[in-house]
């Protein structure tokens, strides 16, 4: 009988870790698939092994903008603005659920009722989560160090969303951007998706 209880606390607790995920990744996901603005990248010209170096410098603000009109240049100010408050409202969304889950996996964790199975399970849930945060990060920072104006990246269990802030990736940008995320989050090239936000 104790051994019957036990298995459904255990069940229980499993459910409630299935929901809280479903939730979290629910809420990303929508919000991200609610912007019009996103435009995802095609990438069949790469595959595995198939990225080359781009030679030069990437930067996207490189351009002279010396002979842009004044309203033209309220226009992209705007824009820029626009941009930049999506990358930042996106980062801090996914801080908040993130938090809100690694909160809950603590609770688990803390309580001196559960079962200690079930505190191991939650424990390396959390430790997985905290490090797909820096993973993400250290992407997020790479692709900006290339000359992206901003970078957006939301790691799932197997593959992994990037948007960047772009109004036209060249092949070459994709292929540099690709070869960052294999080689930090360790993820095959056909599970990166990337997107540009204009």
């Amino acid at each position: 009988m104790m051994v019957l209880r036990r298995k459904t606390v255990v069940l229980s607790f499993l459910v409630l870790l299935l929901v809280v995920v479903a939730v979290v990744n629910h809420n990303i996901g929508r919000e991200i698939a609610s912007d019009n603005n996103l435009t995802f990248v095609e990438g069949e010209d790469f595959e595995e092994g198939n990225i080359e170096e781009p030679e030069g410098d990437l930067a996207m603000d490189s351009e002279d903008t010396g002979n842009i009109e004044i309203e033209e240049g309220v226009e992209t100010s705007a824009a820029n603005l626009a941009a930049s408050s999506f990358f930042i409202q996106s980062r801090l969304d996914r801080n908040k659920n993130r938090s809100f889950y690694i909160e809950t996996l603590n609770g688990i964790v803390e309580d001196q009722n559960i079962d200690n199975n079930i505190k191991e399970m939650a424990q390396t849930e959390m430790l997985s989560l905290i490090k797909r945060s820096e993973t993400e990060s250290i992407i997020e920072s790479l692709i900006k160090a290339k000359g992206f104006k901003d970078a957006l990246v939301i790691m799932g269990e197997e593959s992994i969303n990037i948007i960047v802030n772009s109004e036209k990736l060249t092949q070459a940008q994709v292929a540099q951007i690709k070869d960052i995320v294999t080689r930090e989050a360790k993820v095959d090239i056909e599970n990166i998706k990337i997107m540009e936000k204009q």
